[in-house]
C-alpha cells in the first residue's frame, strides 16, 4: 500500500508533466484536477506551497462563479478563503475579478469573510436577504461579462511559476 509521500510524490510527476507540456490548451485544467486532489479539494490546503496555493484558490472561485455564483461561493467550503482569494487573485493579476470579490466580501461585518463555513452561513442568514441579493446578482453579472481572461492569466501564471509546480 503506497505511503502519503508516495501518493504525493506521484502527484507532484503528474504536475510536473503537465506544466512541461508542449500543449498548452488543457494544462490549467489538468493541474487544477492534480492540484486539487494534492489537497483533497480544499480539506488539506496546507499541504500546497504558496504558488500551488494561489493557483487552487483562483481556479476554485472561478469555477464556484462559473457553477453557482458568488452566494453559492460564500455557502460552500471554498468560502472558507474569500479574504484570502482577494489577495491570490491579485497575485495572478485578477485584478478586476479580485474587485468583484472584495465588493462582494464587503457584507459581512467589518469587511471580513468568516474562514468558518456555519458562522459565514449564519451571518449570511442574518442579513436582510433583499438587501445583499440584488448585490449578489450585480457581481455575478459582473463576472460573468468580465473582459478580464482568467484562463490565460491562470496559463501565464503557472507557466511563469513552473518550478513550482514540479
Amino acid at each position: 500500500m503506497p505511503t502519503v509521500e508516495d501518493v504525493l510524490d506521484d502527484l507532484t510527476l503528474q504536475a510536473s508533466e503537465i506544466v512541461s507540456r508542449e500543449d498548452d490548451s488543457q494544462i490549467v485544467i489538468d493541474l487544477y484536477n492534480v492540484i486539487s486532489q494534492k489537497c483533497e479539494n480544499g480539506d488539506l490546503l496546507n499541504e500546497l506551497n504558496g504558488i500551488e496555493r494561489v493557483f487552487y484558490l483562483c481556479q476554485t472561485f472561478a469555477l464556484m462563479m462559473g457553477s453557482g455564483g458568488i452566494e453559492t461561493y460564500y455557502k460552500e467550503p471554498s468560502g472558507n478563503y474569500a479574504n484570502e482569494t482577494v489577495e491570490a487573485l491579485l497575485e495572478m493579476n485578477a485584478k478586476r475579478t479580485a474587485l468583484i470579490l472584495d465588493r462582494g466580501n464587503g457584507i459581512f461585518h467589518e469587511g471580513i469573510v468568516p474562514e468558518n463555513q456555519q458562522l459565514r452561513i449564519e451571518e449570511l442568514k442574518n442579513l436582510d436577504y433583499s438587501e445583499i441579493s440584488w448585490l449578489f446578482d450585480l457581481l455575478d453579472q459582473e463576472f460573468l461579462q468580465l473582459k478580464e481572461d482568467l484562463e490565460m492569466l491562470s496559463l501565464n501564471y503557472v507557466l511563469n511559476h513552473k518550478e513550482a509546480f514540479m
